[in-house]
């Protein structure tokens, strides 16, 4: 085990204070912490320098670290909307040659006025209604269509559909899986060509209940002498709480892994191997069994893998 702060790159290199409000600009979104071939995080200090994070965990391989990278972090800025998605559970995703199943949370960072997203069916709809929509294109009608606002949470199990709108900026963090089927979208097409459905296999494994997962301006907030944390969720692969730090505060966690994505303001982070100015961009892993300890005025998105 290596003492030390994986301060890592984006795949696009550093992003700059203000990535994390939404921009007219397309993107495809920029990875802030990922092991997977398309965006790689690369460490830019001390030993590992230069190096891709999936040779670190390699390196720091041991019983309660695994060598491949769970979580895929990023941030998405949505200049138009997203397809209507669901995601599998392992078992019908490895059944099917898909690999791993799929969840994942979203924070929103930044909304335009009257942004909004569909999560989940607005009323229990069988399965027979639900392919005849499908089919028919008429799924929308029986969607939950929510407005989206700065600071909201959305967490997205498997069976749950949904679809990112536009003009939405947001950070999120899910599973290290490609297993995601699309129901529709909306008859774009890509080089000339519509983009590949899965309505088969989404039908298979969405959900027709109503959707009934605290969203929004959830998520309970701790007061501590540091600042808050809000607890946006917990699940059997990862739990991700926002801290809001103005002071001193200390982190160890003895054999989990920590991402913390700093969202806003700086700080000093200080463990045995020095100190390590951090600031609104940053993307820091930080390994089983360090001791740290955080200084400045700060938010930052701190995601333990479990």
């Amino acid at each position: 085990m290596y003492p030390m702060l994986l301060l890592c790159h984006t795949a696009k290199g550093e992003i700059s204070r203000t990535d994390f409000m939404f921009s007219e600009e397309k993107t495809d979104g920029i990875f802030l912490l990922s092991g997977r071939d398309e965006g790689e995080s690369v460490v830019k200090n001390g030993l590992f320098a230069g190096c891709g994070i999936n040779e670190i965990l390699a390196r720091l391989s041991r019983e309660e670290t695994r060598d491949r990278l769970p979580l895929c972090i990023k941030f998405i800025n949505t200049s138009e909307r997203m397809p209507v998605t669901v995601y599998p559970d392992s078992e019908y995703a490895k059944a099917h040659g898909d690999g791993l199943g799929k969840a994942s949370l979203l924070y929103i960072t930044d909304a335009e006025k009257d942004a909004e997203m569909v999560y989940g069916l607005s009323r229990a709809v069988s399965a027979e209604e639900l392919r005849r929509r499908v089919q028919t294109g008429s799924l929308s009608a029986v969607c939950n269509f929510v407005s989206v606002q700065k600071g909201d949470v959305f967490f997205i199990p498997p069976g749950v559909v949904f679809a990112i709108g536009s003009s939405i900026a947001a950070v999120q963090i899910s599973t290290n899986s490609d297993s995601e089927y699309i129901i529709s979208d909306y008859g774009r097409s890509y080089d000339g060509s519509p983009r590949p459905l899965q309505a088969d296999k989404a039908l298979d494994v969405m959900s027709g209940k109503q959707i009934d997962i605290a969203y929004g301006n959830t998520g309970d907030i701790t007061l501590f002498p540091f600042g808050t944390v809000r607890e946006l969720c917990v699940t059997d692969d990862f739990s991700v709480d926002v801290l809001s730090v103005d002071g001193n505060v200390g982190f160890y966690e003895e054999t989990q892994t920590v991402s913390m994505i700093v969202l806003s303001g700086e700080a000093d982070v200080s463990y045995s191997l020095g100190t390590m100015h951090i600031k609104a961009g940053d993307s820091i892993l930080l390994p089983p069994g360090v001791k740290v300890r955080l200084s400045g005025k700060t938010e930052i998105i701190y995601t333990k893998f479990i």
